[in-house]
């Protein structure tokens, strides 16, 4: 037995006609007040044809026009129709009745049911036609509404903004653009405000904290001015209202995508969602901020972006070390990668004599590739992984000495068209820490938080300090560029490089704490190596700055390296280096009995790199001779492990060797790790009695029949850093 649904049942939106609740005008959804009306008329048309049968008093006729036309008023009064809307449905309807009375009180004959059938049809058309109408105008009034509305609002918002500069910065005559840029980031918007003729910018200067305290903003909000492009007026200024507290929290580090010193370096955001970049190749850099408003974090953001590039070397004058600390402890404690800084200088005769080698790269540069300036006419060397561009960070000027920092002077006033630039901090923007070279070429300014707002007035002179209140954490920085912009002190935070800002644990925390060691890995193949010529000039002091920054940065307390303070490979490679030079005695020669200064000579003290070049013809040969083995290692059905095939080929090669002998002979069978990676895998193997180690560094298999059971030989996949499935080479 069916079940009745209910009325209350019906689900809503499935009802029927039957179902559906009726309106007050006894319309429903499936029936247009077009149709209505045609129905009405239709009625009284069919009332006036049986007229002859039925006796029907002319009254009703007049009764039933009063009813339609009163029924058609009320309800496009509810529809809210235009008032000749109202009009013509009356004046139907009054049409179509009248008649109808007209052919009562007088017998309708032939010729008067004509007349009404054409009345009744004119009357239909025209009540269709007027719902059709109705609806678009009702539409058209609308918008017309809306955009009265709006108009309003624009009118309301151009006066407040005309007061309140009046109010504020006592300029009369300000008009505000109607359209406001609301950032995609939700944290703001841009007013374009255009004053009076005779006004600019600079009419605006110094009032951001009273227009950022009227516009209610919060602490890390506020207001900043920008002139534009070229193309705009003098007298047309963009307000930058940040609404939200942007400064608070951190930004992690983005990518470790590869980039280009050609590209601007990116360091943070700006309340409008976009990048805060810098164009170190072009223009240097000058940061002032007091002792922990984030120098060093942001020396070490500004880093990271550089050693992105292909195309870029950094060189460090850093007293403290803790700025170029995170880029080079990846490979000196772990093995990882190569160095991403390529010169660490953290003594004050380091940093004179990178300055002195810097300067002698400039000269030689500038004398070599001058025909390459002429062959590809343009004024400035290009920047390319063969020829890279240099950048000297160089944290606290103020901490190095005289010589260092009138090198560093001419370097400035040098260094543009030849790709070497400085970017300098100092904790004041006074002449003790910025000297007058840097004040005056150095375009790119970056602020962070002073104890006195007058040093960022000194560092931004045309303009200013920038509102105090900006700075509620470490890292926040208001920046421009008087070259490629923005040409304004504009607001920003710094992303950060450590994990201390964001909750232990969180993505964001374990990202940051492994960043720069995933930097090392992921980086360490684009670092290019510096130009022949350039290295040249830069002489001994370039080539054998390994074997003296080394000790520097990583000596035990003895004041001597040892090796439980470096990795295994790192120390291994740092035997075998001569003896270098000593900085003093590069800076200041002796003189000989004779009164000539003495000239210094040595081996080079290089930190190799995974290329071709440490396949030299002997270790080639060698690998020739192995070939059986390799090609049985990639042929074989299940592949041999790294440790399968690199005792296989120590025990090929006949006698104790070295890894770096069999390390090329493990690359063409398709490992595509560094060669420290296989030292590490070599010692491993030691451990386990699969190789015995000599005192020289050397390795040796043992005999198959020889091999102790002693644990499980790890297979691939305990090693992270296996034979890849690259080609062979």
């Amino acid at each position: 037995m069916t079940k009745t649904m209910k009325k209350s049942e019906v689900p809503a939106g499935m009802e029927t006609l039957s179902d559906k609740p009726k309106r007050w005008d006894f319309s429903r959804d499936a029936v247009t007040p077009g149709r209505l009306t045609a129905w009405g008329a239709e009625l009284a048309c069919a009332s006036a044809l049986v007229a002859p049968l039925a006796d029907i008093p002319w009254e009703a006729g007049t009764a039933a026009g009063i009813v339609c036309t009163g029924a058609a008023i009320v309800y496009e009064k509810a529809k809210g129709s235009w008032r000749r809307v109202t009009v013509a449905r009356a004046s139907s309807w009054l049409a179509t009745t009248g008649w109808l009375s007209y052919a009562l009180a007088t017998r309708p004959t032939l010729l008067t049911m004509v007349i009404g059938v054409s009345t009744w049809g004119a009357g239909a058309a025209v009540n269709i036609g007027m719902d059709r109408w109705g609806e678009q105008t009702r539409t058209a009034e609308t918008e017309l509404h809306k955009r009265l509305a709006q108009g309003e609002e624009i009118e309301k918002a151009q006066a407040g903004w005309a007061k309140l500069l009046y109010d504020i910065c006592g300029i009369e005559g300000a008009v505000a653009d109607p359209i406001v840029d609301r950032w995609p980031s939700g944290a703001g918007e841009t007013v374009k405000i255009t004053l009076p003729a005779h006004l600019n910018i600079d009419a605006l200067r110094g009032y951001e904290p009273e227009l950022a305290g009227a516009l209610h903003l919060p602490k890390g909000g506020g207001v900043a001015f920008s002139a534009g492009g070229t193309d705009i007026p003098r007298n047309v200024v963009f307000i930058a209202i940040t609404r939200k507290n942007l400064m608070s929290g951190a930004i992690p580090y983005p990518s470790l995508a590869p980039s280009t010193v050609n590209k601007p370096i990116g360091f943070g955001r700006i309340g409008n969602g976009t990048e805060a970049t810098l164009n170190l190749k072009d223009e240097g850099a000058l940061a002032v901020g007091a002792q922990g408003s984030g120098k060093t974090a942001l020396m070490k953001t500004v880093g990271l972006g550089y050693v992105r590039c292909d195309d870029g070397l950094l060189w460090d004058m850093d007293t403290s070390a803790k700025m170029s600390a995170p880029f080079i402890n990846p490979y000196l404690r772990h093995g990882i990668g190569v160095p991403l800084v390529d010169w660490p200088a953290t003594t004050p005769d380091e940093c004179e004599l990178l300055v002195n080698a810097a300067r002698a790269v400039i000269s030689a540069r500038k004398t070599y590739y001058a025909d390459l300036l002429e062959d590809e006419n343009v004024d400035n060397l290009p920047a390319r992984p063969d020829l890279p561009a240099i950048l000297i960070r160089v944290d606290e000027t103020k901490s190095m000495s005289d010589a260092a920092a009138e090198g560093l002077d001419w370097i400035i006033e040098e260094g543009r068209s030849v790709n070497v630039r400085v970017m300098n901090t100092g904790l004041r923007a006074t002449r003790d820490f910025v000297t007058a070279s840097m004040d005056e070429l150095m375009p790119g300014r970056i602020g962070l938080r002073t104890n006195n707002a007058s040093e960022l007035s000194m560092l931004f002179p045309d303009h200013g300090a920038p509102d105090m209140a900006v700075f509620t954490d470490p890292g926040t920085v208001v920046y421009m560029s008087t070259t490629k912009g923005p040409f304004q002190p504009t607001p920003a935070k710094a992303y950060a490089t450590m994990p201390d800002p964001f909750p232990e644990g969180s993505p964001e925390w374990q990202r940051m704490v492994d960043l720069f060691m995933d930097a090392a890995r992921q980086l360490s193949p684009l670092r290019p190596s510096l130009d022949e010529v350039s290295a040249n000039a830069a002489g001994l002091a370039y080539e054998q700055r390994w074997a003296r920054v080394i000790p520097n940065l990583r000596a035990g307390p003895s004041g001597r390296m040892t090796a439980d303070r470096v990795h295994e490979s790192v120390w291994e490679l740092y035997q075998t280096w001569p003896t270098p030079v000593p900085a003093s005695a590069l800076l200041r020669p002796e003189i000989d009995e004779d009164g000539h200064q003495v000239s210094y000579s040595g081996e080079a003290a290089t930190i190799p790199r995974l290329s071709d070049e440490v396949f030299d013809d002997a270790a080639l040969e060698r690998a020739a001779a192995q070939d059986a083995a390799i090609e049985l290692a990639k042929t074989n059905i299940k592949p041999k492990s790294n440790d399968e095939l690199a005792v296989e080929l120590f025990a090929a090669h006949g006698h104790p060797a070295k890894p770096s002998e069999i390390y090329p002979l493990m690359v063409s069978a398709g490992y595509d790790k560094s060669d420290r990676t296989f030292r590490d895998l070599c010692s491993k193997l030691g451990l386990q009695n699969k190789l015995v180690r000599g005192d020289d560094g050397t390795y040796a298999a043992i005999g198959c029949d020889e091999v102790p059971h002693v644990g499980r030989v790890p297979g691939p996949e305990d090693d992270s850093h296996g034979r890849g499935d690259a080609p062979r080479q």
